[in-house]
């Protein structure tokens, strides 16, 4: 018996190690993932110099911002957006001045006292900046507007916050009016119930403490259930598990999948295309996840970042995407001369796809697997210096298909009695009015930079006569002919509707 047990010794150590790999035991805190986050939206805007109380609404703001973020848990990660800060009258005047998820408080707070107040009240665009970083987190963040009066730059903000939190993203948005007029508060309530948070009112300094207050309360009362959780004694394997989810159509134009190790780079999965729904096996640890769109004829695939991701021992990470489907019209798919299609964040104007033509254009129009969030579709046509602007704000929701619908565009019926170089096509904006309520400037009628140029590859111009996809609306054709200094004004208001296709003869 006893020589037996030694002679067994190393099969049994063994057998332990290979135990202790697998399988560990640990008690389950609950890590800096599972806590609520906060991200604070500062209005800076010109009517932030006003009074409210004794203060004006940015010293009061700022006075409350100090006593507040301190207060906070110490495990609920922080981050902070500004608009109306450094610029009058831009609608795009809005920046991250404290990345979602950060742990520097001081930092926060020294961008909160440095905000000087001078422009105007994008609200909608800066709830959407914030959502933006959530995009992969699994934590919910409580998103804090302080506002001191109403949206000032898009018609209809309530929907479009309603349409970033049925995306699946995971925030919370409270509103606190500060010094907001009677007549303008229903507008605030609406932001907050679209954004699944509530409305709260602020007088002066006091009443505006007390608002933020009741916010703070709440997630503290969320940090104490996550840490109940963490009583919990578990035994779980040491294996982690990626599952990756998409709409079946998006898998059409996918090349594959490649997981990457953060700690060292190493690629320790990579696959060919994949069904709708996958899961992968990995240790724990952090991973960076790349999602590969085919190239036709043999071309290298195009690489999307879908994130970095932290999978705990027996979790399993799930990574919803959703898609973009394009419904084209046949005679634009096979003659739209479109060498790359991208799509942009919204707002950012970040690339995050860009699938490219390769001579083949097989992919172009193939459904996109995206994360939830609100893109722009964008192609670039064969020669042309710029891409073109296709659609905008195209809502993108986990495990839901988003379609584009493309069927109106030009195509320049081709000259041959004048050497033309190129044709340019130019927006209308004939109704165009900047809002005033805070700065008190106005903008007339303008025409913007060319949505399109169309420009012929050398010594051969058949590019120019064919098929442009192009959205529907007002627009100003102009001609550029070899030798002429001066573009040629070929249409002055040329309307394009949903379903048409303008067949335009400059009779040059």
């Amino acid at each position: 018996m006893r020589k037996c047990y030694r002679s067994s010794e190393k099969q049994n150590a063994l057998f332990a190690l290979i135990l202790f790999l697998a399988l560990f035991a640990f008690v389950e805190s609950a890590g800096a993932s599972s806590y609520p986050e906060v991200t604070f939206i500062v209005d800076a805007s010109g009517s932030m110099w006003g009074k409210a109380g004794d203060k004006t609404k940015i010293e009061s703001a700022k006075a409350v911002m100090r006593t507040i973020v301190p207060a906070l848990a110490p495990e609920v990660k922080v981050g902070l957006v500004a608009y109306g800060h450094r610029r009058k009258g831009d609608c795009s005047d809005i920046e991250v001045l404290v990345s979602s998820g950060s742990d520097d408080r001081a930092g926060l707070l020294e961008k909160v006292n440095a905000l000087q107040p001078k422009g105007k009240t994008p609200i909608t665009d800066a709830v959407s900046t914030v959502v933006e970083q959530l995009k992969t987190k699994e934590n919910e963040t409580t998103v804090v507007l302080v506002s001191d009066g109403i949206e000032t730059c898009v018609a209809d903000p309530c929907n479009i916050v309603k349409a970033l939190k049925d995306t699946g993203i995971k925030f919370i948005l409270h509103v606190v009016g500060f010094g907001v007029a009677d007549d303008e508060e229903g507008q605030l309530n609406c932001i907050a119930e679209a954004g699944g948070g509530q409305y709260l009112a602020a007088g002066d300094t006091d009443s505006l403490l007390g608002a933020l207050n009741t916010i703070a309360g709440d997630i503290t009362k969320k940090v104490e259930v996550e840490k109940a959780k963490s009583s919990q004694v578990k035994v779980k394997t040491g294996l982690a598990k990626i599952r990756l989810i998409m709409p079946e159509s998006t898998t059409r134009g996918m090349a594959g999948l490649k997981i990457i190790r953060v700690s060292d780079g190493k690629v320790v999965k990579e696959t060919e295309r994949l069904a709708a729904e996958t899961t992968h096996p990995l240790m724990a640890g952090e991973y960076e996840v790349q999602y590969l769109f085919a190239t036709p004829n043999y071309g290298q695939p195009t690489v999307t970042n879908l994130g970095k991701f932290m999978v705990g021992g027996g979790e399993t990470r799930d990574i919803k995407l959703g898609g973009i489907v394009f419904n084209i019209s046949k005679v634009l798919e096979d003659n739209a001369p479109v060498e790359h299609v991208i799509v942009a964040e919204s707002g950012s104007g970040e690339a995050v796809v860009v699938v490219h033509n390769n001579n083949n254009g097989y992919y172009n129009f193939r459904p996109k697997a995206l994360l939830p969030g609100k893109y722009d579709i964008l192609f670039h046509y064969a020669h042309s210096p710029e891409p073109t602007l296709i659609a905008t704000d195209v809502i993108v929701k986990s495990g839901e298909e988003s379609v584009v619908t493309l069927d109106s565009g030009i195509v320049f019926k081709e000259v041959t009695s004048t050497d033309i170089s190129g044709w340019d096509l130019y927006p209308l904006f004939s109704d165009a009015k900047a809002d005033t309520m805070e700065d008190g400037e106005s903008s007339p009628a303008i025409t913007s930079k060319a949505v399109l140029q169309a420009r012929p590859p050398h010594g051969n111009k058949s590019t120019l006569w064919r098929h442009f996809i192009v959205p529907p609306g007002k627009y100003r054709l102009m001609v550029t002919v070899v030798g002429m200094d001066e573009a040629l004004p070929v249409a002055e208001e040329m309307i394009i509707e949903n379903g048409q296709i303008v067949d335009f003869d400059s009779e040059l």
